[in-house]
């Protein structure tokens, strides 16, 4: 027999001005103690002023709406998570999954449908797992997936009586999944709790409140007894192409029997490691998460204090998690972010490095092994900072937080643009987020929101190099940089033969050449024609082994700054592949000449043993 679920109280979606008639995803945001409801269907009433979510108070009070409709005309299902503050929002007509940031920007997304399922509709993330469950709507399925969509299992529950899973929330204190849909022999609607592998654990019985549409549901405190936890179902009501006009949307809060949560330690988070070159009014972005425990008004109290620097870090209002904080002197500084809630203490660190530009130069450098520099490990899909000026290491980019690394994917090539973005090459085929699959010898944009420690953000297709002649298994990009106007220039892995700008005759080169790249148009769909820029063998460099230009930079002044693939010896330098050399060219192209010298010796700053398999200037 199912058990009785008390009624706590009914909120009326549709009397919110504005109004919610179709609310089919909910959750709570620990961080606000508030509800943030999705509709996927308001749009296509008249009742739509532009916004489909709608943040409220646990008893119901409209406080803030906004949208999705950027990305989503149909926002499903909605889950947070309190760890890091993202949001997943799945999307039923396009069977997608979207992940936001806290300030419900797009990071990320995934199709359902390689995993077929058609219909994704409620979506939870597992606290304490680090996956979603989906619920699959008109497949009966329920799927649990990594967060970057890579299928973990999945169960059918129409074996056990039910169908149609609307809406799913995972409890983190019982380990079990509340879901809702319709029953397989009535079609009335129902909230039943199965175990992550589908066994049926309980039903409960809402019929009472006589519900239409159930649909997304959520774990959140009690609204008259923050020590105890309440259900929330949203109910659609009546759907709008039945009837037009209808506004009927609702929120149930019922009792289940479930216990409160035991009080949970604050999350902290000091935010991305910055570089700066200026010693005032640097802004700190924290951001801090509580579940509103030991205290039912959730008082929570921050302070931000210096960890160590070689000045004195003075903040604008150290108990503000987003403040300023000037600087005595140049340097690198660790800054802490405390949080207590009266019971238990959070701390995180954020590392602030401040140059003096006048004093200062930097070389950005990824290597071709993991490794460990000053204390800092690194892998070979990152990058790391080092300021020539003050000899510290710093990481600037995790590839492993956005997808790279997996299956020995590396960083092949790299350039940090004006604008912040970095432009990338791979060294193996792989599928990006948002892209597909991506070839070695693409270069794909990446839009970080952070880098550092927490590397986050969006990948786009910058260059295809298949569409210009790039698609032989030798001519995979290992290098590449921009000439002082702006012109691509590339190093392949091996031998090379592409179009000329002519058309009359190919241009044809090896691994320690560098060819230029005159553009049509960029992105997607890449054309344009090549030029000799570099010719290796020219000044000294040999086809293969050691000599193979596998890193390239290029300055204001036009000398080309590289690294080899290991020992070399050229006029005036000799080295290895942790070492950059200098070239101040007297001509490029097919008949290059010039002077090569010294500029960093990896072996004394850190990286003896390893190859730089990518680097630029700053």
């Amino acid at each position: 027999m199912p058990e009785n679920a008390i009624l706590i109280q009914t909120i009326n979606l549709f009397n919110l001005s504005p109004a919610s008639p179709d609310p089919a995803g909910i959750t709570y945001v620990s961080t606000s103690g508030r509800l943030l409801v999705s509709d996927s269907e308001v749009n296509e009433t008249a009742l739509f002023t532009g916004d489909n979510l709608f943040e409220t108070s646990l008893s119901g009070s409209l406080i803030n709406t906004d949208s999705t409709i950027s990305f989503s005309n149909e926002p499903t299902g909605i889950t947070f998570n309190p760890n890091n503050g993202h949001y997943f929002i799945t999307d039923d007509d396009r069977d997608r999954v979207f992940e936001l940031n806290s300030q419900l920007q797009v990071i990320n997304e995934f199709s359902t449908r390689v995993f077929n399922s058609f219909d994704p509709e409620g979506i939870t993330y597992a606290d304490g797992l680090g996956t979603l469950f989906i619920a699959g709507g008109s497949s009966s399925t329920i799927y649990q997936t990594t967060t970057s969509g890579a299928l973990i299992s999945s169960f059918d529950i129409a074996s056990s009586g039910f169908r149609d899973p609307e809406g799913i929330v995972y409890d983190p204190e019982r380990g079990t999944l509340f879901v809702v849909g319709e029953n397989d022999a009535n079609y009335n609607p129902y909230l039943a709790e199965f175990t992550t592998t589908g066994a049926v654990v309980n039903t409960y019985d809402v019929s009472a409140v006589n519900p239409v549409k159930l649909a997304g549901l959520t774990l959140a405190p009690n609204s008259q007894d923050p020590t105890k936890t309440s259900i929330y179902i949203a109910d659609r009501g009546i759907d709008n192409n039945a009837d037009p006009n209808e506004n009927d949307g609702k929120i149930y809060e019922f009792d289940i029997g479930l216990t409160g949560v035991s009080n949970q330690a604050p999350v902290v988070n000091a935010g991305a490691d910055q570089f700066l070159t200026s010693l005032t009014a640097i802004s700190l972005d924290g951001t801090l998460a509580d579940d509103g425990l030991p205290n039912p008004s959730g008082m929570l109290t921050s302070t931000w204090s210096q960890i160590s620097g070689p000045g004195t870090a003075t903040f604008g209002n150290a108990s503000s998690e987003d403040t300023t904080v000037d600087f005595s002197t140049f340097g690198t500084y660790v800054l802490q972010l405390e949080a207590t809630d009266g019971e238990l203490t959070t701390t995180d660190q954020v590392q602030i490095t401040v140059s003096n530009p006048n004093l200062s130069e930097f070389i950005y450098i990824s290597t071709k092994t993991d490794g460990t520099v000053d204390g800092i490990a690194y892998a070979d899909e990152d990058i790391l900072l080092y300021d020539i000026t003050t000899e510290t290491w710093s990481q600037f980019f995790d590839g492993s937080d956005v997808g790279l690394g997996a299956n020995g994917t590396d960083i092949s090539a790299f350039h940090l643009n004006t604008d912040g973005s970095i432009l990338l090459s791979l060294t193996k085929d792989m599928t990006v987020a948002g892209l597909g699959l991506v070839d070695d010898s693409d270069i794909l944009r990446f839009v970080p929101t952070s880098t550092g420690t927490t590397t986050a953000g969006t990948f786009e297709m910058y260059f295809d190099g298949s569409d210009v002649g790039l698609t032989g298994s030798a001519e995979d990009i290992d290098a590449f940089g921009f000439t002082p106007d702006g012109l691509l220039v590339i190093s392949t892995k091996g031998s090379h033969t592409v179009d000329s700008i002519t058309g009359m005759d190919s241009i044809v080169g090896k691994d320690e050449d560098l060819i230029l790249f005159n553009e049509t148009s960029f992105g997607e769909n890449t054309s344009g024609t090549w030029a000799h820029y570099f010719d290796g063998s020219d000044v000294g460099l040999s086809d293969g082994g050691g000599e193979d230009v596998n890193a390239m930079s290029i300055d204001a002044n036009g000398d080309i700054y590289l690294s080899t693939n290991g020992s070399f010896n050229a006029p005036g330098v000799s080295g290895d592949g942790a070492d950059v050399i200098t070239f101040s060219p007297n001509s490029l192209g097919s008949n290059t000449s010039g002077v090569f010298s010294s500029f960093f010796d990896g072996s004394s700053n850190g990286l003896a043993g390893e190859v730089i398999d990518s680097f630029m200037l700053a």
